[in-house]
């Protein structure tokens, strides 16, 4: 009997225990009717405890990127003051190859002209049968010059040319290249008239002797004036050119044996 009354019990617990909750239901309440027909406005209620109050992570970097973009383009004092130091040190930098150029530009002389002789041609030459007034032949030297400076030269207020033996003057000319290229070689051809009284007796024999080459020394003696044209300064300068060589004769078929030639500008 009493194991029958337990369920009796159990049944009125159950019977003062609250009902279960019901799910929250969302509503969709209709409203007045629209101004036109064919359209419906409605209202959607959502239960509070539905709401997030919280947003989603990727709303927050939506919104840091596109929230303020005035912001994002102001720069930091630090990344100006930087700005400002590297522009500094560029602008020095600069000031000083600048300087350093124009320092190079006044300061350092263009160089010298080179000059070689390529062919020595006597014109009249003396001979055992010919009479007095050959006794004094004229010269062609032929003379390869080259301009080892970018800018252009000018040689148009040059003096003369003297070819020499010894201490004796040969002959006197002047010199006819009147200007020339920067980084140019140019071929000239110098026409030396023979100066009046007898000739040395080496010289003489050079010439009359056809049966074996008679080598003789001689010396080519020019004071030029060169005027360069840089980009900013403008040099004139007297200059020395002596080239001594040796031939091979001063008959038929001369040739240039050897030669050392120097050129210095004077001051």
């Amino acid at each position: 009997m009493e194991e029958r009354g337990q369920p009796a019990a159990a049944a009125d617990d159950d019977a003062n225990e609250d009902p279960p909750l019901s799910e929250p239901q969302t509503q969709i309440v209709p409203l007045a009717p629209p101004p036109f027909p064919g359209a419906a406005t409605y209202v959607i209620q959502i239960p509070k405890d539905q709401i997030y109050r919280v947003p989603p992570p990727e709303n927050a970097l939506f919104v840091e990127r596109h929230g303020n973009p005035q912001k994002k383009k102001q720069k930091s004092p630090c990344c100006r003051t930087r700005c400002l130091v590297i522009g500094a040190i560029v602008f020095f930098i600069c000031l000083v190859i600048g300087l350093t150029l124009l320092a190079l530009a006044l300061t350092k002389k263009p160089k010298e002209p080179t000059f070689s002789i390529t062919h020595v041609h006597v014109k009249n030459p003396k001979s055992k049968s010919s009479s007095g007034k050959n006794s004094h032949p004229g010269y062609e030297v032929s003379v390869k010059v080259k301009n080892p400076n970018g800018h252009g030269i000018d040689y148009a207020n040059s003096g003369g040319a003297s070819l020499m033996y010894k201490e004796k003057t040969l002959g006197k000319g002047k010199f006819p290249l009147k200007s020339q290229g920067g980084d140019d070689s140019a071929a000239v051809k110098l026409v030396l008239d023979g100066s009046k009284g007898p000739l040395p007796r080496d010289v003489e024999k050079s010439m009359e002797d056809t049966d074996s080459e008679v080598r003789v020394s001689l010396a080519l003696k020019m004071d030029l004036s060169v005027k360069v044209k840089g980009f900013i300064k403008t040099w004139n300068m007297d200059t020395e050119v002596e080239c001594h060589f040796k031939v091979s004769t001063l008959g038929k078929g001369t040739r240039v044996l050897d030669q050392t030639c120097e050129a210095q500008f004077k001051g």
